[in-house]
């Protein structure tokens, strides 16, 4: 499985919602500031800012480049004129939208969309669609939209100040994950995910009328929403990959609506945003003629149709005609640009290579065609790349797709490469080469063919998982075609649609699109890199002059790849398992696993179910770990990225990749203290797949120099100099207070251990930990047919070395603090700072009872957090607190409680945390708080899925006696045994004021 990779942001995290899901992923070049959201947590952090190189010591930045070419190159150099869209085939034959989804317009304008979808199941999803974002701002002021957003929350006419919170929490909702907002450049969006009964779902659209029609905007409400909204800012914008998203946003946007509409807006812009700027603009937008409400779930279509017009109809303009917008088309990008991000936070150099267009307009097949055609472009210019890293001949460490597709109306994709500021030049001249490379000679069939199976393995576990749709996938579909009119096909429709016009694509059409984006947008090129390497950098001119001499170095055709097998391996014989038993006296819906056991001593577990339909989930577990490790232990921190990077047996990642074309599968590890471990999932078409990376990765694993040197690259510069990611520094400061600097598990070893890491210790630990399958246990949990994951079993893993010796982990944990232990960690660059608590307390046996309680203790203890720090002192933007029984390796429960903050004001509200946690212990919750908890999680309760299964078969394989798996199957019932008191003594014993850990971090000078 290739690694994460730290890159900005997806053009996907630009709709990221307030439940926090802020991931980056390798598509991406900026972070997700295109995007604000009301509540949830932030993983890493990321919005707007740049902070400027010292003149003094490079060239401005900000330059652009006075000529370039406009024509895609022949082999000569020449350029010849390709007119935009470059399709072979422009036929734009209209896509039918879904018959199933019920849509209608109320006398007010308010337009709907209904669809009935049993998948989870006794749920609605309630989306309010605004028709308006932060380009859509009506005077100098920016962030008001986002503002907006957040003070629907704050106070309405029928729910005032913060009585809808407590509304949404009595029906198990919660102010974060449950109740998700997003505003972004040119829309606002709201959503509710209710229970489906009658009286809660009718609240719920109840309170989507208030927010069109009813927020009341209370002037002191706005004062103290000031503090929150700035602590969003800090958490988006202060980071690396904040700073860079502003050069990304300044370099693509200047010039249309978007420019400076940056939707979080500025600092100063918040500490003075007044209610009536946000009045203003909510009369102007939130009218009934410029929204519309999505309903999906376990509704009665009919009924809801009558609701929503009983609900919304009566819903007025507040403003006199609606407003017209403006026009957000994009020019061509006839000139090449550059900018130069150095950044004090930044780990590593990165070069990025993107070809601007606008987007392609269309609501036929010819948009599909479009986009199927880039997909298919971009993941072969990647691949192409990949072999060169893998085979040690790219100037780079790393090859990934990028984007800078900010905003709908820009169509931006990017090659993104990690390298150093000695090779950034080279890096640079490479990815315009290939560019240019592409242009002269085209596509092959065989990169065609390994493209258009990777491209239709997407849609296929679409399409076989269509019974299983979520109710947000639809709604999603239904708030874009409201939005961008972008057309909602049935599942069957669309998976018709794709495979007939993937068919239908030729190297012709391949080469006709690149060429035609080569001829029209010009290179745009960021090289991010630490403030350190600025004078190791290309100068402006030489970027300049790189770019304008594309065409003119030599390039040659691309050698074709070696034969490769269809498969990585031929099925072994199969190995008849010992037993084959079930593990619960009773089947239970989705639940009812059985197991088998193998002369080898693989135990494999299977859990057959149609919760996902077309899916198949994976977790296999060892007992042993790092803690028996001895002498390489440096190596086992890395081990399982470096192994899952470099291939197996006799082919490199990038052959491998090549291989696995066409499949839909993922399988990574890692090793922590008393566990090695898989993970991973596989549609259920390619199971064999999975099971064939299996066992090459227990049987012929390799370790590749390449792998290392890419995780070198990403890793070292945070070892060196741990203040550059103050989250990597947090979790390092974490865990070596709790542990007492046991190196098995810090996050970040020193300089000295670090560069021990080498091919021959990963190979040690790896062939020492996987090598005997004996104690391992595999479970798989999913849409499967029994008899052929018996027959996979029996010859992938039956087959498997194993001497049926089941290791016992040594202890290496300390006791946990007995006073309260601070760490102060000074680390990021930027007006932000946070607080860790790490509450670790020793109990007899973990249980149902204890789970149930740890679940209601994490709902009611992040409440009471952002009650008091959020609503009331409007100090933080997302207090997060998690409590669970766990083993380590005895049984300890562990409390987690994380709250950011001004610099100057972290430490009282570290103080105002710990005030709480008293408060809790002495006198407990209030009533109404604790139902509001107790209700969340009995929600919750009411759900399964398959992570729950994979950690419940493996808990129970791994500690027979302290987790069975009928501890799980009791936690649903447990929970009736949680009361106010028994959370009031939870809190008590478990979270002691008097002996924790805790971390501050606050930002360099």
């Amino acid at each position: 499985m290739r690694r994460a990779l730290s890159v900005a942001v997806a053009a996907s995290l630009l709709l990221a919602a307030c439940s926090g899901d802020d991931t980056s992923t390798p598509d991406a070049s900026a972070d997700d500031t295109g995007t604000t959201t009301t509540n949830g947590t932030i993983d890493d952090g990321g919005s707007t800012e740049v902070t400027r190189p010292d003149d003094t010591d490079v060239d401005d930045p900000e330059v652009t480049s006075p000529t370039t070419t406009d024509a895609a190159t022949d082999a000569s150099g020449e350029h010849d004129d390709v007119e935009l869209p470059g399709l072979l085939d422009d036929s734009d034959a209209p896509i039918p939208n879904d018959d199933d989804v019920v849509t209608g317009l109320l006398d007010n304008g308010i337009q709907y969309y209904i669809r009935e979808n049993d998948n989870p199941g006794a749920k609605a999803d309630l989306r309010l669609v605004v028709r308006a974002g932060s380009a859509d701002e009506l005077g100098p002021t920016t962030g008001v939209a986002h503002f907006a957003e957040h003070m629907l929350f704050n106070g309405t006419e029928q729910f005032p100040e913060n009585e809808l919170i407590d509304v949404l929490r009595s029906f198990g909702a919660s102010f974060g994950p449950d109740v998700n907002a997003y505003t972004s450049y040119d829309e606002t969006v709201y959503s509710l995910v209710v229970p489906n009964d009658e009286q809660t779902v009718e609240l719920g659209l109840t309170v989507l009328d208030e927010w069109l029609t009813a927020t009341t905007f209370d002037p002191d409400q706005v004062v103290a929403e000031r503090g929150v909204v700035l602590d969003e800012w800090r958490v988006r914008t202060q980071t690396a990959n904040g700073r860079l998203f502003e050069v990304a946003a300044e370099m693509y946007l200047a010039g249309t609506p978007y420019e400076g509409r940056a939707p979080i807006g500025t600092s100063d812009a918040i500490t003075g945003m007044e209610a009536d700027v946000l009045v203003e603009y909510y009369d102007t937008w939130y009218r009934p003629d410029n929204v519309a409400v999505v309903v999906v779930g376990d509704i009665d279509v009919d009924d809801m149709e009558a609701d929503i017009e009983r609900v919304f109809g009566d819903a007025e303009s507040r403003s006199d005609g609606r407003r017209e917008r403006a026009d957000r088309q994009f020019d061509t990008f006839d000139e090449a640009a550059y900018r130069l991000h150095l950044d004090p936070d930044q780990r590593t150099v990165d070069v990025e290579v993107t070809l601007p267009l606008p987007r392609f307009e269309s609501d036929g097949e010819a948009s599909v065609r479009v986009d199927l055609i880039d997909e298919m472009i971009s993941s072969i210019l990647v691949r192409r790349l990949e072999r060169d890293v893998a085979e040690g001949t790219a100037p780079f460490d790393d090859i990934a797709p990028g984007s800078n597709s900010i905003v709908p109306p820009l169509d931006a994709p990017a090659l993104y490469a990690f390298t150093d500021a000695d090779r950034a030049a080279a890096t640079l001249t490479t990815l315009l080469d290939e560019y240019e490379r592409t242009s002269r000679f085209g596509f092959t069939d065989a990169e065609l063919v390994a493209a258009r199976d990777d491209v239709a393995a997407f849609f296929r576990t679409r399409y076989e998982g269509r019974e299983s749709t979520q109710d947000r996938v639809y709604a999603d579909d239904y708030v874009e075609h409201f939005l961008r009119n972008a057309p909602y096909p049935s599942i069957d429709d669309e998976f018709e649609i794709v495979t007939r016009l993937l068919d239908d694509v030729t190297v012709d059409a391949l080469d006709a699109r690149f060429d035609a984006r080569w001829a029209n947008a010009e290179p745009h090129v960021i090289i991010s890199a630490p403030e350190s390497a600025a004078d190791d950098l290309p100068t402006d001119d030489e970027v300049f002059a790189a770019i304008e001499s594309t065409g003119t170095r030599p390039v040659e055709p691309r050698d074709d790849l070696r034969e490769l097998p269809d498969e990585p391996v031929e099925r072994p014989d199969p190995v008849e398992p010992l037993s084959i038993q079930p593990m619960t006296d009773d089947g239970y819906a989705f639940f009812d696993p059985i197991e088998l056991v193998y002369p080898n001593g693989v135990r494999v577990r299977l859990n057959p179910n149609d919760i996902v339909t077309g899916q198949i989930y994976l977790q296999a577990s060892s007992p042993g770990g790092s803690s028996l490790v001895a002498d390489d232990v440096v190596d086992s921190l890395y081990a399982a990225d470096i192994v899952t990077t470099s291939g197996v047996a006799g082919f490199n990642q990038a052959e491998l990749d090549q291989i696995l074309s066409g499949t839909d599968v993922e399988v990574g590890a890692y090793i922590d203290p008393y566990t090695e471990n898989f993970l991973g999932s596989v549609a259920t078409s390619d199971t064999e797949t999975m099971f064939q990376l299996l066992h090459l990765y227990m049987t012929a694993p390799r370790v590749d120099q390449v792998a290392i040197n890419q995780l070198v690259a990403a890793e070292r510069p945070v070892v060196a100099d741990p203040s550059i990611d103050p989250a990597a520094a947090e979790n390092d400061a974490l865990v070596d207070t709790r542990y007492d600097d046991e190196p098995r598990y810090t996050v970040l070893p020193s300089v000295d251990a670090f560069d021990t890491l080498d091919a021959a210790g990963v190979e040690r630990v790896w062939n020492e930990r996987y090598g005997d399958a004996g104690d391992w246990t595999f479970v798989f949990s999913g849409d499967f047919d029994v008899d052929e994951l018996v027959e996979l079993s029996s010859s992938y893993l039956g087959s498997l070395p194993g001497t049926s010796t089941v290791e016992q982990p040594i202890d290496v944990s300390p006791p946990p603090p007995a006073t309260i232990a601070d760490a102060d960690v000074v680390a990021g660059t930027g007006d932000t700072a946070s607080v860790s608590m790490l509450f670790t307390s020793d109990v007899d046996g973990l249980g149902p009872e204890l789970t149930a309680h740890a679940d209601v203790v994490s709902s009611l203890v992040t409440a009471r957090l952002t009650d008091v720090l959020r609503e009331e002192f409007g100090d933080t933007y997302s207090p997060y607190a998690v409590s669970y029984a766990t083993t380590d390796p005895e049984p300890v429960v562990e409390t987690y409680v994380n709250v950011s903050g001004s610099p100057d004001r972290i430490g009282q509200i570290a103080d105002l945390v710990t005030g709480e946690l008293d408060d809790l212990a002495t006198t407990g919750p209030s009533e109404g708080e604790f139902a509001n908890a107790f209700a969340q999680v009995e929600e919750q309760y009411n759900f399964v899925d398959n992570g729950q299964f994979l950690d419940a078969l493996i808990n129970d394989a791994l500690d027979p006696d302290g987790q069975p798996v009928t501890d799980y199957l009791a936690t649903f019932f447990a929970l009736a045994d949680v009361t106010p008191s028994s959370v009031q003594a939870y809190v008590g014993e478990h979270m002691p004021t008097t002996a924790f850990v805790r971390v501050t971090v606050t930002p360099r000078a």
